[in-house]
């Protein structure tokens, strides 16, 4: 009883290490090891869940059939063995050796299955226990077995010496391996001799097999334990690089701002006042953070346009002229096909190219209405008003805290966005 339980034990965690390796090869199909690794699993828990049946001193039939189950399961190693051994040392084979014994190992599947050419339909009593009889020609097939083992084992061994791959803990494949070809040996000897050499086990090489899939295992999961810490550690410096990154471009951008305020020196500061302010009614609208991050970026850089303005224009104190405004009127479309030639900046286009857009169709650069204009363009647009009124220009003052209020009061549902500028009047006033 208690052999029963501990072989389906076993077969239950085998079948969950198959059934979760199969999962990690369809979620990323290139990963083959995690399909070699699981079929050699199921190999191992079709085996150990016949041995566990087996011990329930079935009916003949049901001998018969888990003792044909049982043999096939073994010899689907002689395909899942080298897929598995040469996924572990990273080493390939001749393409005919490997479609040979893929041709062997279902050969053998179904002559144990649909014939009595290796396990006969009739069973015998051996050393007291009911058992499938097995044909003369059982032992030169544990023969081929084990010439296909010792081929891998040396494989395995050169591995091991040369250190190929050195994510592998080799030792327990290595010891696994050796036994099992040891029992092998045995099994066929005992055979031969008419009587096992080991009273105690009557079958070794399906015991050497049953050792040899454990470290299978154990060299697997040794493998890909490391690989996942090494994994860990790299995704946390991949985290730190990115953060790097992304301080390092929030730096850059605020460079670019600081570049274009050094050519206007009336707006020096403007940028960021508009930044802190367009935060404020998009914290208060609960936008996500990435919308929010999209934003500052765009109110830094939402005038970089002016920067192909002569300063004669930009700086100009008496009223423009109409070609002079033609100038300032571009500056959207310019700072868009600026930003355009950086990748990073390519969701704030149309951020830039809209803050100067009004809501009731009336404003630049292509006189869009409140639906068309993005929300993030509108929090723009209301931010850079108000700092606007509140800066001193060369054709004007700045207003007042109360005057610049009061305006933006009288250009809701004209100029700007009611509920925008709404939401940013009582922001003020709580602050």
């Amino acid at each position: 009883m208690f052999l029963r339980q501990f072989y389906l034990t076993f077969s239950c965690i085998t079948t969950l290490f198959f059934l979760g390796l199969l999962y990690l090869y369809f979620s990323n199909k290139r990963a083959k090891d995690f399909l070699y690794a699981s079929l050699l699993f199921l190999s191992g828990s079709l085996v150990l869940f016949s041995m566990s049946h087996l011990k329930l001193r079935p009916s003949s039939h049901a001998i018969i059939f888990w003792s044909k189950l049982l043999y096939a399961s073994i010899f689907s190693y002689i395909y899942t063995l080298p897929h598995f051994t040469l996924s572990i040392t990273r080493e390939k084979i001749n393409r005919g050796i490997q479609i040979g014994l893929n041709l062997l190992s279902i050969l053998f599947i179904l002559l144990t299955f649909f014939t009595d050419f290796i396990i006969k339909n009739r069973v015998i009593y051996k050393t007291g226990i009911k058992q499938a009889e097995l044909s003369n020609i059982y032992p030169y097939l544990i023969l081929i077995v084990l010439a296909i083992i010792v081929y891998f084992y040396i494989h395995i061994l050169n591995a091991a010496r040369k250190k190929l791959n050195k994510k592998v803990y080799y030792l327990p494949l290595i010891i696994g391996m050796g036994i099992g070809i040891a029992s092998g040996i045995i099994d066929f000897l005992g055979i031969t001799a008419g009587k096992p050499l080991i009273t105690d086990i009557p079958n070794p090489f399906i015991f050497g097999i049953f050792i040899t899939s454990l470290s299978f295992g154990w060299t697997f999961l040794s493998q890909y334990t490391w690989a996942f810490t090494n994994l860990t550690k790299s995704q946390e410096e991949i985290e730190k690089l990115v953060e790097k990154s992304n301080r390092d471009f929030l730096e850059f951008v605020h460079l670019i701002a600081k570049t274009l305020e050094a050519k206007d020196h009336y707006t020096a500061g403007h940028s960021l006042r508009v930044m802190d302010y367009a935060t404020k009614i998009a914290q208060a609208l609960n936008l996500p953070d990435k919308e929010i991050e999209l934003l500052k970026q765009a109110c830094l850089l939402h005038d970089i346009g002016k920067i192909s303005i002569p300063d004669g224009i930009l700086n100009k104190k008496k009223n423009l002229t109409k070609k002079e405004r033609e100038h300032i009127l571009k500056h959207p479309i310019i700072g868009k096909n600026i930003l355009s030639t950086v990748s990073e900046f390519k969701e704030i286009l149309d951020i830039i190219y809209a803050h100067h857009e009004r809501v009731d169709g009336k404003g630049y650069p292509d006189g869009k209405t409140k639906d068309e204009i993005p929300l993030l363009a509108r929090i723009l647009a209301v931010a850079d008003t108000y700092d606007a009124m509140r800066s001193e220009r060369p054709y004007r003052r700045a207003k007042s805290k109360k005057q610049a209020l009061k305006e933006l009061k009288l250009a809701r549902g004209s100029q700007l966005d009611e509920e925008v500028v709404d939401i940013f009047i009582k922001a003020l006033s709580t602050a």
